[in-house]
């Protein structure tokens, strides 16, 4: 995945946030000097990671060269608009809060660089900010005309990196409705506006200011710009704004709407600025979630009757993760997305999905590698990690596999409501303003998680969504006998439901589970037990009554990984009336003890089976549970009932 690419692709197509080629100017020259003087470029340091590292060193000299020796990233324009009085886009300069830039500064003509010192005015909803700078320069301001200028000519200037302005010609063809309320009308002109524009001045055929260009239309070349009466009338004393935002969580089909309000007494240093405005941001997303889960509480599964199908289900055993998602008719379902394994080295690999706007992962450690160390050390992880995961840096036209994140920027915990404790890790992609979320489940292999990619400025509200969603994802625990005798010394990651069962191992001569639902017990007259042999664990959500769980659904015991034999315990819940008719079948066909669970051996993709109802169930049980041992060969009935019964023996049922 190329990390340019994903962004390009979270990027809204109206913010016009990068510098297009010069056009033909079409302006009077004699009004080009003052333009050019009093119009400059907003441009963010470029960052860089020294810890990241590359399967080779970055083709720097493909770039031009005047990309390659800039010292900082051009993302939109400004204009003066009075005595140390400047006006850009307000999108440009939040391009510059919370991420990993670095502060917005203004650039002129013979590139120097001028810091923002305070802001003056401001508005969310009209795009613009009104803004003073540190040491600014003595340069004459655009003059702004009010008046009427439909069906003239007009010209839109940006600053293209530096190398002067470009001034573009075209009507102003109409006046539309803000979209919200229709609080005011934006100016729609022909004008060319290409990436870079954002924030520049919309001109007259006197030179004079009649707007602020603001964004391009998606489908067609009629753009945007705020009429400059807008902003000469802004209160210099206080912004308050009011915009219509949607929350959309990833895991049901369910919207919140709700008008954030921002409120800055002016004129505020640009670090208050923006520390408040994150804050008010960040307090606004919360506060959206909340409402949403609140208004949803009564159908957020496992309430409701939405959520009697897959409390009525059986567990599968699959070491990829599985995601609870609740379609549009209130029902919920399981959820596996299309995931492709990319092997790393030693027997490893990542198993990668996309679900919504997050990766679902299987990362299976190395061979040789402790789970331990990985658990310990979020670097080492990662850089296993993306031994199996193409991520990429564009540099020109070529693609420059990335080996390590380095060190994480942040190593904390996130406890879900099932009181997993996932690792966050967060990594900084500086050179592209992202941050990669990382949220990992140790289990015995190595890790199951959910990865993001995202703009760092919007860190906060992919945690929302990240952690919303890890509520609703569950996995079997698998790994090999010998990697499950590492991870149960892992007791701070041990999920409640293992760290209460017992798992006793010796290797040659016996095995032994037991949680509080069941046990299960057998020696090497079953099958062989060696460190190889594979256990899994699958997890499924659990009425228990009183409340629901996620819990131990089963076991399954194979000889090795290729299987050629394997013990398995599953759990059948009974079913609630109104679950899926093939529920309720299944559930019948245990507790009449129908075949399969009848004892009568049989073959089922080239292994042989037999399996039986285990233990004693109640005259009204709440969950029946089977038994089955399989075998690759074709052994006797003889032998399959002797072991099946051996199993049986040795299986104790708790939960009836």
């Amino acid at each position: 995945m190329s990390l340019n690419g994903y962004v390009r692709h979270l990027a809204s197509a109206a913010f016009l946030s990068f510098m297009a080629p010069a056009m033909a100017v079409t302006l009077d020259a004699s009004q080009l000097p003052k333009v050019q003087a009093a119009t400059f470029e907003v441009v963010v340091p470029k960052a860089e990671n020294p810890k990241i590292t590359y399967d080779r060193p970055l083709p720097l000299d493909a770039l031009p060269f005047q990309v390659r020796n800039d010292k900082y990233n051009s993302i939109g324009t400004a204009f003066a608009i009075g005595q140390n009085r400047y006006v850009t886009a307000s999108h440009v300069a939040q391009l510059g809060i919370g991420g990993l830039f670095g502060k917005p500064l203004l650039r002129d003509a013979q590139g120097k660089v001028y810091a923002i010192d305070k802001v003056l005015q401001y508005s969310l909803g009209e795009d613009f900010m009104v803004f003073s700078l540190v040491d600014g320069p003595n340069v004459a301001p655009l003059k702004p005309d009010r008046g009427s200028h439909l069906n003239e000519v007009v010209y839109a200037v940006g600053n293209a990196l530096g190398t002067g302005v470009v001034v573009r010609d075209g009507l102003y063809t109409s006046n539309t409705p803000e979209e919200q309320d229709g609080r005011w009308r934006w100016i729609r002109f022909s004008a060319a506006a290409s990436p870079g524009n954002s924030g520049g001045p919309l001109l007259d055929k006197d030179g004079d200011v009649i707007g602020v260009v603001l964004r391009k239309s998606p489908n067609e070349n009629l753009n945007f710009a705020l009429p400059i009466e807008r902003v000469l009338d802004a209160s210099t004393r206080v912004s308050e704004s009011n915009e219509r935002s949607t929350t959309r969580p990833e895991f049901m089909d369910a919207t919140q709407t709700g008008a954030m309000h921002m409120l800055f007494d002016l004129p505020m240093g640009f670090d208050d600025f923006a520390a408040s405005w994150q804050k008010q941001d960040d307090a606004f997303a919360d506060q959206q979630w909340l409402a949403l889960m609140a208004r949803e509480d009564a159908k957020v599964f496992p309430k409701g009757d939405g959520s009697h199908a897959v409390l009525s289900s059986t567990a599968p055993i699959n070491s990829y993760p599985e995601a609870l998602h609740r379609n549009p008719n209130g029902t919920w379902e399981r959820f596996m997305p299309q995931h492709h394994k990319n092997n790393t080295v030693s027997n490893g690999y990542m198993d990668v999905g996309i679900a919504g706007g997050n990766v679902l992962f299987h990362f299976r450690k190395p061979d040789g590698v402790s789970l331990a160390s990985l658990v310990a050390d979020p670097k080492a992880m990662m850089d296993e990690m993306l031994k199996g995961t193409q991520l990429t840096r564009s540099v020109g036209e070529e693609k420059v596999r990335i080996t390590s994140l380095g060190p994480p920027a942040s190593d904390t915990i996130f406890v879900d409501r099932w009181q997993r404790r996932w690792q966050r890790r967060e990594f900084d992609l500086p050179f592209i303003d992202v941050g990669v979320l990382v949220y990992t489940l140790p289990v015995p292999d190595g890790f199951v998680g959910i990865l993001r990619y995202i703009p760092a400025q919007q860190l906060h509200v992919a945690r929302i969504q990240v952690e919303g969603a890890a509520n609703f994802v569950s996995a079997s625990y698998i790994g090999s006998l010998d990697d499950w005798q590492q991870f149960m010394k892992l007791t701070a990651w041990l999920p409640a439901p293992v760290a209460a069962s017992r798992v006793d191992i010796d290797y040659g001569k016996h095995f032994a589970f037991a949680s509080p639902a069941f046990s299960l017990a057998f020696d090497t007259d079953v099958q062989r037990i060696e460190p190889t042999g594979n256990f899994a664990l699958p997890f499924s959500f659990i009425d228990r009554g009183d409340e629901v769980k996620l819990d131990i659904s089963g076991i399954s015991v194979r000889q090795d990984v290729n299987k050629t034999a394997d013990v398995r315990i599953n759990r059948h819940p009974k079913p609630f009336p109104d679950a899926p008719d093939h529920s309720q079948a299944a559930w019948n066909q245990v507790l009449k003890h129908e075949h399969p669970q009848d004892g009568m051996p049989f073959k089922k993709d080239d292994t042989t089976w037999a399996g039986v109802v285990a233990g004693t169930p109640a005259a009204d049980p709440k969950a029946l549970y089977t038994l089955f041992y399989g075998d690759d060969g074709s052994p006797p009935d003889a032998t399959m009932k002797d072991k099946l019964d051996k199993l049986a023996k040795g299986a104790t049922i708790n939960e009836h």
